[in-house]
């Protein structure tokens, strides 16, 4: 006789579905004891028969199905992590638990998290769902330096203070840069005008030798704190970062350089550069709160859709210390290039 299978009442999905994660076995700053392991996603739960309600997540970090990490989370945590007025489901919809971050000892590095969701249906029935999200540690084979000249802050690095995480997909670690200038400060003045910014306008190289795979060029520099008018996106959601080159480097690897000045693109698609090549100047186009230079690094060329990859830089000054070997850059470091000159613009 068939074992008894029960219907399908809700469904759990993570995005990504298959969680890419960091690996730190020698930071410079700022120090923990020992490697950690970093990974961030979304979840998702649809009610697919009836109304229900959330009320707590397990979330296990497992390494050969051993547990490595765990995080219980109750309703209330819920719904201060989500802002969410209830964690009600109603039948055919769903919720978003966002940001679910795990940085952890990487002495035994995780294969897997496990997530259970603990679900009340509208009779107070309870029962559990589970997910098993594979995890891997992917290697950068690209060889990459520093893009900017000039002793750069890291305002945001790919580590755990980094806000780009709410963006687990393609940003979780990016990594935002402004320029200090000889006072020590990243503007001059009050800051308000765009042109009080160091960044304003510094050029932005190649990170390594490319294909150019994907350019924006034509949106305006917005005013510090301005806000873009959502008409500018054009319905395409990749115009949220403003003007932008995607590098498509060796082994599928993606440099995505964005924010920059508006006509400033040096380069077009199909082009083939050598590390160095100018590619533009630092701007604030897209959703911006002033100019800086993102970057970050994935597997292919498209926002949203391909998938973030840890990133390391080589041949840099961090914190005073020259790195001729690839190191990681997290939150609050000043950067520079130890290499005393890009190439002059061109095509290789």
């Amino acid at each position: 006789m068939p074992e008894f299978e029960r219907p399908e009442l809700a469904r759990l999905q993570a995005s990504p579905p298959h969680v890419f994660a960091a690996a730190y076995v020698d930071l410079p700053h700022p120090h923990f004891a020992g490697p950690r392991q970093e990974l961030v996603f979304t979840l998702g739960i649809t009610a697919v028969r009836g109304n229900m309600v959330l009320l707590g997540l397990a979330v296990n970090l497992l390494a050969d199905h051993q547990i490595l990490s765990e995080q219980a989370w109750t309703a209330a945590m819920l719904q201060a992590h989500t802002s969410l007025p209830s964690l009600e489901i109603e039948e055919g919809t769903g919720l978003a638990i966002q940001h679910l971050y795990f940085n952890a000892p990487a002495y035994v590095r995780a294969d897997c998290v496990l997530v259970t969701a603990v679900l009340a249906s509208a009779n107070s029935e309870t029962w559990n769902e589970t997910l098993r999200i594979p995890v891997t540690f992917p290697q950068q084979s690209t060889d990459l330096r520093f893009p900017l000249q000039g002793s750069w802050w890291v305002i945001q690095g790919n580590d755990w203070r980094d806000l780009h995480k709410a963006e687990p997909v393609s940003q979780a670690f990016a990594l935002d840069f402004v320029k200090l200038g000889s006072d020590n400060r990243f503007f001059g003045n009050t800051g308000a005008n765009l042109e009080d910014h160091y960044s304003f306008g510094e050029p932005v190289y190649a990170p390594a030798s490319a294909r150019v795979a994907f350019t924006i060029w034509d949106m305006p520099d917005m005013a510090p704190g301005q806000v873009p008018d959502p008409a500018m996106m054009q319905g395409d959601a990749r115009r949220v970062l403003g003007n932008a080159v995607a590098l498509s480097h060796r082994r599928g690897e993606f440099s995505y350089l964005a924010h920059l000045q508006q006509s400033s693109v040096q380069v077009k698609v199909g082009d083939h550069i050598r590390r160095g090549t100018l590619l533009g100047y630092v701007g604030n186009s897209g959703h911006s709160p002033g100019p800086h230079l993102h970057y970050h690094l994935m597997n292919g060329p498209n926002l949203y859709t391909d998938q973030a990859l840890p990133v390391q830089f080589g041949h840099v000054r961090a914190l005073g210390v020259e790195h001729k070997q690839p190191i990681t850059l997290t939150s609050g470091m000043i950067v520079s290039n130890i290499e005393p000159e890009q190439r002059p613009p061109g095509l290789g």
